[in-house]
């Protein structure tokens, strides 16, 4: 199965010389995308959940990869790029380095790149929003390298958040400059799935601590600070929605260790309402709903779930039924009993339910 970072790990395009092999030259636009990365900024490859895609793993097609053109031009793939929290859209571009004087506004005074006999330099290909389409160039001191010594990367652009697509080598060839190799330097963010394991720290109702690390206390509440975490919702009140499995939480940055105001807040199962109305003519009957209703957090057998007995005339209301005499519920069928008793003869039932979008035993 092939990789989006192919390119940068193996090379193995016929314009790449270097990736990360045993023998391959280490230059300082890897280890400096390593370090935007844990920004979290990179290349976002939308496509690769695409499952049905035969291209959600091609390395040299999309996502902002570059490629050359001749001998002098980068053609760089429409994508996405994620920099300081913000999403930026790239499109499909060729461009001759040589010759274009915008791509060098930021940090080479919009002044395209020099050389002459025997010399070269390198040009990174960045991610610079101050450009059109947001790809700036920059490059760095021309090199004599007839006595063995290699052109250094520039780092100018490190200056702002950002993320270097590609390195060129540039020579000079044929009297004029020329791209001796281009490098894949992308760095990507996976847009998802994101894993997220169960909190356990030996408590019933395990929530986010200071003391959870014996010896090492920590410091939440934090200001401003507040996180996703996972655990078993079990020990949450009598009837915890979801015990028994991992369910989703977010925890507020006022205060630690309980639920309530400025607490910890349980995100899943969600809760849901929905509508089923039917006829009902006073005999048995038996209807079905799309989801389960969930149950009540306060008492183990009832849902959450509201049957209104109504009739075509008016006044069309005739009773609110009772849960556990008037009908029953078993996952997601509701029975309504015969011969209820109230007054007036119905035509109509209206069920108001809360569900999480689930059929089954949602409800341990």
């Amino acid at each position: 199965m092939a990789g989006l970072g192919q390119g940068h790990e193996t090379a193995f395009q016929s314009y790449q010389t270097d990736g990360l092999r045993d023998t391959d030259v280490l230059a300082s636009p890897t280890l400096t995308n390593f370090n935007e990365r844990g920004l979290l900024n990179g290349v976002v490859p939308i496509i690769s959940n695409d499952y049905d895609s035969g291209s959600r793993n091609n390395s040299t097609s999309g996502n902002c990869a570059c490629s050359t053109s001749g001998n002098q031009s980068i053609v760089i793939a429409a994508g996405t790029i994620c920099v300081d929290g913000q999403f930026y859209s790239i499109t499909t571009a060729t461009l001759n380095a040589a010759s274009v004087t915008a791509q060098y506004a930021t940090y080479n005074s919009s002044t395209a790149p020099t050389l002459s006999s025997n010399q070269e330099r390198i040009l990174l290909v960045y991610f610079d929003p101050a450009i059109t389409n947001n790809i700036g160039f920059v490059y760095g001191d021309a090199i004599d390298t007839s006595s063995g010594a290699y052109p250094q990367s520039p780092s100018a652009h490190l200056a702002n958040q950002t993320v270097v697509l590609a390195s060129a080598r540039l020579h000079f060839n044929s009297s004029e400059v020329q791209i001796a190799s281009l490098e894949d330097k992308r760095v990507f963010v996976r847009p998802g799935p994101y894993p997220v394991s169960s909190l356990i720290d030996g408590s019933a109702a395990a929530m986010p601590a200071n003391n959870m690390l014996s010896g090492n206390n920590a410091n939440l509440p934090i200001t401003d600070l507040g996180f996703i975490f996972a655990r078993d919702p079990a020990g949450l009140g009598s009837y915890a929605d979801g015990r028994g499995a991992t369910h989703l939480f977010y925890q507020s940055d006022l205060r630690i260790n309980q639920s309530g105001m400025g607490g910890a807040y349980q995100i899943t199962p969600t809760h849901r309402q929905s509508i089923k109305t039917d006829t009902y003519t006073g005999t048995q009957k038996v209807i079905t709903l799309a989801y389960s209703p969930l149950e009540s957090q306060d008492e183990a057998t009832t849902k959450l779930i509201s049957v209104q007995m109504y009739k075509s005339g008016t006044p069309r209301h005739i009773a609110t039924l009772v849960q556990g005499s008037d009908y029953t519920v078993s996952d997601n069928s509701v029975t309504i009993n015969a011969s209820l008793g109230y007054t007036g003869t119905p035509t109509h039932v209206q069920i108001t339910y809360t569900h999480a979008g689930h059929t089954g035993d949602v409800s341990p």
